[in-house]
């Protein structure tokens, strides 16, 4: 269960994707918003029904990794008292519960295979019958599901219906990640500072701070943000924040505050690095394989993962090829389309394509290998 409190104005950047969500909230279509943990999908979510003509209805959330798997039919469909050992009484399940709402169904992804099929059904007839009855009850709900799974691969895999797949997939909200929304991170930065601001109160004056911009950024602080790719978007931004509020007024001002940003984010590499460098990864894969995952799965940006390691010799001119090759298929042959794939920066394209001229590494060169 829970309320729906965000509104758009409680999402910052993103301006297309926004306009996107404003449309399907306006077409009362069910949806499925993709996105990696700490994007915001709830989010979303919330303010979907909150712009919608069910604003003021029911939003009920649907924590699937949260309810046992023997407890699934009760819990969305209710049940009758008698039903089963512990039905002591009539239960109103939560599907039922958001009747001319809302159900958001959370990490959809995880969703045992045999309770797929149930589901399936319930959102084509929009139905249900609760456990222990015969009849069934028409209900009157917008689904919207979210997934932090790549659900096609699942498909594939086995784990995951091709049928609810077709069914739960017709009107897609994608989330990028922060790392490849560069441009919003200086204005997602200067929002959540000043909410943090405004839900704890100003800061006390101190002559320390009395010519520093208190309420908003240097360029220079905003640079070392956008230096970090932040693998847990802008939920790890929030909290990287929220620490730097507390910690500065505790040095009295007199630490800088970009030191203490510097040092948090370096807490936050130290944390995210774990099992995470090459040094760690299986020795029986190829080196450029691994390579090119810690950029495309972990966010690590070239420049820390392939550029390094080849000036440290770890790997031959070949592999570098071979990364970059893979890449260009992925981004339909185009360097530039590399950026955003290698978490490369705007700025950096210059420099990337120096190097690549400089290793005679062409396009031509790299279709034949």
């Amino acid at each position: 269960m829970g309320a729906a409190r965000c509104i758009w104005d409680d999402i910052y950047g993103y301006a297309e994707i926004k306009h996107q969500a404003k449309l399907l909230a306006n077409n009362d279509v069910d949806i499925l918003i993709i996105g990696e943990t700490g994007t915001g999908k709830r989010l979303f979510a919330e303010a979907i029904h909150n712009g919608s003509s069910r604003k003021g209805k029911p939003f009920v959330t649907i924590e699937i990794p949260s309810i046992p798997t023997h407890l699934f039919e009760s819990e969305l469909f209710g049940h009758k008292r008698g039903a089963f050992t512990d039905a002591r009484e009539d239960k109103v399940g939560l599907i039922e519960s958001a009747n001319s709402g809302t159900v958001f169904i959370d990490e959809i992804g995880d969703l045992p295979l045999d309770c797929q099929v149930k589901l399936l059904r319930v959102i084509e007839e929009k139905a249900i019958r609760r456990v222990g009855e015969n009849a069934e009850r028409k209900i009157e709900v917008r689904f919207i599901f979210a997934t932090n799974k790549d659900l096609w691969r699942c498909v594939s895999g086995g784990s995951f219906r091709e049928d609810l797949l077709f069914r739960i997939s017709k009107h897609i909200l994608e989330i990028p990640p922060l790392r490849k929304r560069q441009v919003d991170l200086p204005e997602i930065a200067e929002k959540i500072w000043q909410r943090i601001i405004n839900s704890n109160g100003q800061y006390p004056c101190s002559k320390n701070i009395l010519s520093f911009p208190v309420n908003s950024f240097t360029r220079e602080e905003l640079n070392i943000l956008l230096g970090y790719h932040f693998p847990g978007n802008v939920r790890q931004l929030e909290g990287l924040l929220e620490r730097v509020f507390l910690l500065w007024p505790s040095s009295s001002f007199n630490k800088a505050r970009l030191e203490i940003i510097k040092a948090e984010i370096e807490s936050e590499k130290n944390r995210w690095a774990k099992n995470k460098s090459p040094d760690t990864l299986n020795p029986s894969d190829n080196n450029f394989i691994r390579l090119f995952n810690l950029m495309t799965q972990e966010g690590r940006s070239f420049w820390e993962v392939v550029h390094k390691s080849y000036l440290k010799h770890e790997i031959s001119r070949e592999d570098l090829k071979k990364i970059i090759r893979l890449g260009l298929e992925k981004s339909g042959w185009s360097f530039k389309g590399l950026l955003p794939l290698f978490n490369i920066r705007e700025g950096e394209y210059k420099k990337f394509l120096n190097f690549l001229q400089g290793q005679r590494i062409k396009i031509r060169e790299l279709i034949n290998i």
